[in-house]
This record gives C-alpha cells, structure tokens and sequence, in this order.
C-alpha cells in the first residue's frame, strides 16, 4: 500500500466527504457540512496547525487522520509544544502501521519547529488506542477535561 500524508483539503468534496466519515469510527460525524469546511478552512489557514489526513494512493482513501496544534510555553527554555487530538484510523486499515507512520510524519513537523514535547489526547475508553501510543514511545500521564 501506497501512502500518502498530507493536509485535509476543504475544497475537494471527496476529501471532505472522505474525512467525516471517517468520524465515524472515532466518534459521530459532523452534521453540518458547511460549517465542517469551514472549520477545516480555518484550521488550514494556521500555520501552527495541521489536519493532517493519510491517504491510501492506489484507492484514493482517506485511511487515518489526526489533529497537531502547536502552542507556545512559559517554562524552561520558552520552546513550543505540540498537541495531538482526534487520532483515527479506519477500522479496515488497523494493525498496518498506518498510524505509526502518521506519528513519525507528524512528530517530523513538529521537530521542524522546534516542539519541546507533544500531549497527546484521547478518550478513556480507547484501550486499544492507548495501548499502540504506549508501544510507540507516549507516556499516559493524568489530564483532565471540561465541557463549556
């Protein structure tokens, strides 16, 4: 399998199509489509952002996706951190390092700006998750999370 990493893009209907169903599997998709890409859009438009999508070439298949937003920090020596949120990849695609090469892709670009260190977010039932981000070398570490 070919693949490709690369930013979602909100103007190709497909990608778009593609990408919300892909929700799916990590939550519920959005219902608004209009304000899905315009969200994606803005996302897009922050050069400390990256939606990033991994895609199947041969299929032409969005087959994993996942967020990094980079923010500056106060301590030590003042360098950025990086956090990565809605981490997925299509249940058909499992078990073929297609996360772990979005990982390493996505780890690249952040070392490229000079990232301290990544959070990593996900949900507490995602046993499966948690155990493939140990096994790549992520610390689960306490967090907490409020809804407003």
């Amino acid at each position: 399998m070919k693949l490709k990493f690369r930013k979602l893009d909100e103007n190709n209907e497909e990608d778009v199509v593609q990408f919300n169903e892909l929700m799916d599997d990590l939550t519920i998709h959005a219902k608004n489509k209009r304000l899905l890409m315009e969200k994606i859009k803005e996302i897009n438009s922050c050069e400390h952002s990256f939606l990033m999508i991994a895609e199947d070439i041969e299929k032409s298949k969005i087959c994993g996706s996942l967020l990094a937003i980079i923010f500056g920090d106060f301590c030590g020596e003042c360098r950025p951190i990086m956090l990565i949120e809605n981490v997925i990849v299509h249940h058909t695609y499992r078990r073929k390092g297609i996360g772990k090469k979005m990982f390493c892709e996505i780890e690249k670009w952040g070392k490229n700006r000079d990232i301290n260190y990544v959070i990593l977010c996900s949900g507490l039932n995602r046993k499966e998750a948690h155990d493939f981000y140990n096994h790549i070398g992520y610390e689960e570490m306490k967090g907490f999370k409020k809804y407003l």
